[in-house]
């Protein structure tokens, strides 16, 4: 890894520490998403969100990677107020590429807004993946739980009448 590469994933670290750790966590039904800044897909539009498979992982529009948090179900969602500025959820309903199964696919109420769901964990975007395919958010952890490139590896939901309850396990 050169320099540059490790100064900015260390910045991008340091930033999502103190943003989410202050952001409180836990899921709003009212409106609004407690001051955070919504993705792209404007707050209460059901936009169709592109999604499809490349190097293994879940990719979104333009080809930034999609995340899920272990720590985050679709009841309660741990990255509210600033966190969301450093990851966005991808708001819409999910338009998949070839090789997916859209049973794999869902949506979650997030206030006003829909968010997009890969095998019941709620999709996210990383603000620090600035290059199609960069996967910067791949690994960090806040909130007691860790961030992961979603695709093919995120297991199985436990727990709950279909892709409700809990994470059954952890990413390899």
């Amino acid at each position: 890894m050169n320099r540059s590469t490790m100064l900015a994933a260390t910045s991008a670290v340091l930033a999502l520490t103190a943003a989410c750790s202050s952001s409180g966590g836990g899921y709003s039904s009212g409106g609004g998403y407690g001051g955070g800044a919504p993705s792209p897909a404007a707050a209460g539009s059901a936009q169709a969100v592109q999604i499809s498979l490349s190097h293994g992982h879940l990719v979104g529009n333009a080809g930034r990677t999609l995340y899920t948090n272990t720590a985050d179900t679709p009841a309660h969602l741990i990255c509210t107020g600033s966190c969301l500025s450093l990851w966005p959820p991808v708001l819409g309903k999910a338009s998949i590429g070839s090789g997916l199964s859209a049973t794999d696919f869902g949506t979650v109420h997030r206030g006003s807004s829909i968010q997009v769901t890969y095998q019941g964990h709620p999709l996210y975007e990383f603000s620090s993946d600035s290059q199609p395919g960069a996967e910067n958010g791949n690994g960090l952890t806040d909130q007691g739980g860790t961030w992961h490139a979603a695709g093919a590896a995120v297991p199985a939901m436990s727990g709950g009448a279909g892709h409700g309850g809990g994470y059954g396990g952890s990413y390899p």
